[in-house]
């Protein structure tokens, strides 16, 4: 049993460490001495499932950030165990080998995914994540996509309506809830 609890607490020790490690990379890419080189770097994705330790962790600072800005972490409208890898998609985005951004497309409808737990902590990142999550559904045979976002959320809203999203009517449980916007696109025209 001691064996058992020294390996937790050792396992608990190298994530929080992990986690650390993670944090200080993203502190020297903002940093003035690092910016230079930020522009210059490519980002790159992964296909994962939601299980996956980066797509975690970035959806725990998607969690405290929607928590500040709307005093709702989104964690009821999306449950990684309703997953469902042939019609579903779930993309980490890196930036030199650190994750920096997530999302996830589920089945909504006949030819229709829905945007969950879309985040971005860094800047391109987001766009980068967009455009690799719709062609990605659109692999899947999606041809168009929807979501919801909190008005509140400015910079959510205006960044799906820079990437060519426009409101739309509300679905499933966002129909009579004010505070929330539908945006919808056309994956294939």
């Amino acid at each position: 049993m001691m064996g058992g609890s020294s390996r937790m607490l050792s396992n608990k020790r190298i994530h929080s460490e992990k986690i650390k490690l993670r944090r200080f990379a993203l502190q020297f890419y903002f940093s003035a001495d690092a910016r230079r080189y930020v522009t210059d770097m490519k980002f790159e994705h992964k296909k994962v499932k939601p299980n996956n330790i980066d797509f975690q962790l970035l959806v725990a600072e998607l969690n405290s950030s929607l928590s500040q800005i709307t005093n709702d972490s989104g964690e009821s409208s999306f449950s990684s165990d309703a997953f469902d890898s042939s019609k579903d998609g779930c993309i980490v985005v890196y930036l030199n080998k650190v994750a920096v951004a997530c999302g996830v497309f589920r089945y909504h409808q006949s030819e229709v995914c829905e945007l969950k737990r879309m985040y971005s902590n860094t800047p391109g990142a987001g766009t980068y994540l967009l455009e690799q999550l719709e062609s990605y559904a659109i692999e899947k045979g999606y041809k168009n996509s929807v979501l919801s976002t909190r008005r509140v959320n400015f910079k959510a809203v205006n960044f799906y309506l820079r990437n060519a999203y426009s409101e739309s009517d509300a679905y499933g449980k966002y129909v009579g809830v004010r505070h929330s916007i539908c945006l919808s696109k056309a994956l294939v025209t």
